[in-house]
């Protein structure tokens, strides 16, 4: 059990990195960022000088502090989410069983409204290895994302009408980039990209409109261009790049964007990103959706089209404000997804209600039984 006395002086310890006063950080960002949006020249000392530095600089086109607004009349269009959670395999439970719980949602406004709401688990059992890869949480991770994106795909082969693609769209909770690839095992990076690069092809396909929503993002991409303005480019001069050492791009993004508005776009220059086709390469945007700057996330070939970028904007922000705050088509999927604490209880069980059914003994570990019965 958690002992409060002793927590209460180990938290009255760490208060001051908990509460770190940043303002002079965010002083010295605002500065060399006014400077920055104020040289013309900045995009092309970029272009030049990036390998000179270790950071991700982005690329874009346009004024780099510019704000467009985003049009909040009222649309006709439905949106589709899907989100997945899962219990990993075990090995005190005495299998190697696992689960993939995948929680959908479609919401339509304005056209023939309505909604739709499932969620579907996957069981997977009996081997420690599959598609030629050991049974790990990172491979149950990447399983499930692979299986959020085919649960979109899914729902729009099976769920929409021709006709009502275009006024359709998918929010994704998280990154488009698949950072969680980076520094994987080379077997399960390959594999794993391979698959996400042909449903992200597919459904470049069927040309619904598609994102990455990402809340409270840490992206430093637009700070790495501050930091590169600040030591010229020469990471060698670390007490000048280290002066905006806690500052993300949200903040950034703060110091040009108000509510209802969103940046230019930009282009990730992450190294991962080389590896995705040129039509499906990620691009980036913030938007101010109120309560927060929001980054999202969205592929080359809508990247390419302002119309397209306004339209997923427009309806993200209507999202954000039905609610309060936050995507509501992201809240009621993850909320279809989520495996509680009963819900763990009862796969556990039923494995052991088949192990008797079937006459097979199920051998836990002796942690578990503890667990489950502590005597003194």
């Amino acid at each position: 059990m958690l002992n409060h006395v002793k927590l209460i002086a180990q938290m009255q310890q760490v208060s001051d990195a908990l509460f770190r006063d940043v303002s002079h950080e965010y002083s010295v960002a605002r500065g060399a960022w006014d400077q920055i949006v104020n040289d013309p020249l900045f995009i092309y000392k970029v272009q030049s000088m990036k390998h000179q530095v270790p950071w991700q600089l982005p690329l874009w086109q346009g004024k780099l502090d510019l704000q467009i607004p985003v049009d909040q009349n009222p649309m006709p269009y439905q949106g589709i989410s899907v989100d997945g959670s899962q219990i990993y395999p075990d090995r005190h439970q005495g299998t190697n069983c696992f689960l993939i719980n995948i929680g959908s949602v479609i919401l339509q406004y304005g056209m023939a409204s309505g909604s739709y709401f499932d969620s579907v688990p996957y069981v997977f059992a009996g081997d420690t290895e599959a598609d030629g890869l050991p049974i790990s949480p990172d491979y149950v991770n990447c399983l499930r994302q692979a299986f959020e994106f085919q649960g979109g795909l899914d729902l729009i082969q099976q769920k929409m009408l021709p006709e009502d693609k275009e006024r359709t769209f998918f929010l994704f909770d998280g990154s488009l980039i698949f950072w969680h690839l980076s520094g994987k095992q080379p077997e399960l990076k390959q594999f794993f990209l391979t698959r996400y690069m042909d449903l992200l092809e597919q459904w470049y396909q069927t040309k619904v409109l598609f994102a990455g929503y990402i809340s409270l993002p840490k992206s430093k991409e637009l700070v790495n261009l501050v930091r590169a303005f600040l030591c010229n480019f020469d990471p060698d001069r670390s007490d000048a790049h280290m002066a905006v050492e806690h500052v993300v791009d949200a903040h950034i993004a703060q110091f040009f964007l108000t509510p209802g508005y969103r940046s230019i776009v930009f282009k990730s220059t992450s190294d991962i990103c080389r590896e995705y086709p040129e039509h499906l390469q990620p691009y980036f945007f913030y938007l101010h959706v109120g309560n927060e700057v929001a980054r999202i996330e969205i592929p080359s070939w809508i990247a390419q089209s302002d119309d397209l970028v306004d339209t997923l904007a427009r309806a993200i922000v209507d999202q954000c404000v039905k609610g309060r705050g936050y995507p509501v088509l992201i809240a009621e999927a993850h909320e279809q997804a989520v495996v509680k604490g009963p819900d763990r209880d009862f796969f556990y069980h039923m494995i052991m209600k088949l192990g008797i059914d079937q006459k097979r003994n199920t051998i836990f570990s002796q942690k578990v039984i503890k667990k489950r019965g502590i005597g003194i």
